[in-house]
């Protein structure tokens, strides 16, 4: 009795907060995972067009009045849309409460998003927690969701999406390494910029050793940016970073083909220098996966060096990939084909990289 006093006496001054001071409560798309003994008590901010049939005047905004009106569906979806998993079972989100998050000047105003409260009941063994999340919004700022997770003196940050709806709550070093291997090297396969770039630097035709050397300079690259970003807090506005990846497509392409034409007699070494310069870059965009990063020093350093592996597999993938296509080029044209396909490669790399440039600039 004494643990479910205490539990509803949180949720109370959690609600009491809430009714308060809404906005302060929990940041829009953010969230808390708090685990003590038996029960893990969240507070998670959710989109309203991530619920269905509760904007009623289709406003793309939650009143009290609809909250009031459909309370008992947006409990039902939320109860099915949100778990927490282990090797014990699935625990639903129970004893919910919720509220409109509208701005502190107006605290009767309707809002873009709500806040949740409830509770999951987890046996005290049970082991391999996964957080589940299915409810996301439909505009591109609603699609990702940080829950801030602590136990004691663990803390852990996990960010989920629509393509990656689940995640390991305060995993082992181990897993956390591993889970890091797959989503570095998915990043690099799944990102359409870091991927054009990467063709770009291997469509020079270059022998094995400097292929290898390239991939590396690369991989050093980014790596540096990362371990500044993770350990040393460097961060970059997207608007800037997405813009300067753009461009490193279309500088690199260009250097290939104004070296191309003068015929440079160190071109290598200047070449690397680049790949070097543009993976800094990159590496700011990269950053942006690790966000689920846990903040506790050895989980931070495993999952950084799993992060790295699984973006140079994905480059050695990448790599081998584009090898067997400009053999068979090769074979089916002649060098004086895989020239002419390693210049069109250059020239669209070009065009998209500047179109991309100007899109993400001009957003």
């Amino acid at each position: 009795m004494t643990t479910l006093r205490q539990w509803l006496l949180a949720m109370v001054l959690a609600w009491a907060c809430a009714s308060v001071a809404h906005a302060h409560l929990v940041v829009s798309q953010h969230g808390t995972l708090n685990i003590v003994g038996g029960g893990a008590y969240m507070v998670l901010s959710l989109p309203v067009s991530a619920l269905a049939g509760v904007d009623d005047d289709q406003d793309g905004l939650l009143s009290i009045d609809e909250l009031r009106t459909h309370g008992s569906s947006i409990e039902s979806q939320i109860k099915q849309g949100v778990a927490l998993d282990s090797d014990q079972g699935r625990s639903a989100l129970e004893g919910i409460m919720l509220n409109t998050a509208p701005p502190d000047s107006n605290p009767a105003a309707p809002s873009t998003h709500m806040v949740v409260l409830g509770r999951f009941a987890i046996p005290e063994v049970a082991a391999g927690l996964k957080l589940s999340l299915q409810l996301f919004g439909t505009r591109a700022d609603e699609q990702t969701e940080h829950i801030a997770v602590t136990r004691g003196a663990q803390s852990q940050l996990i960010t989920l999406t629509p393509e990656r709806p689940q995640g390991s709550v305060l995993p082992s070093a181990w897993a956390s390494f591993a889970e890091q291997i797959q989503l570095g090297a998915l990043h690099v396969l799944s990102g359409a910029d870091h991927l054009l770039f990467l063709l770009v630097v291997l469509a020079a035709a270059w022998n094995l050793r400097q292929v290898v050397l390239a991939l590396t300079c690369f991989t050093a690259g980014h790596a540096v940016t990362l371990v500044a970003c993770v350990w040393y807090g460097l961060s970059v506005p997207t608007s800037v970073v997405e813009p300067a990846i753009a461009a490193t497509i279309v500088g690199m392409a260009l250097f290939d083909r104004w070296s191309s034409h003068r015929s440079l007699t160190n071109a290598v070494a200047i070449r690397l220098s680049l790949v070097f310069v543009c993976a800094l870059i990159h590496g700011l965009g990269l950053a942006g996966a690790l966000s689920d990063l846990g903040v506790n020093g050895m989980g931070k350093a495993w999952s950084l060096a799993g992060f790295n592996i699984g973006i140079e597999l994905g480059q050695i993938a990448v790599a081998l990939t584009a090898a067997l296509v400009l053999r068979a080029v090769r074979q089916v044209s002649g060098p004086n084909g895989l020239t002419k396909t390693t210049r069109s490669a250059s020239y669209a790399s070009m065009a998209l990289g500047s179109f991309w440039f100007i899109q993400r600039t001009l957003a």
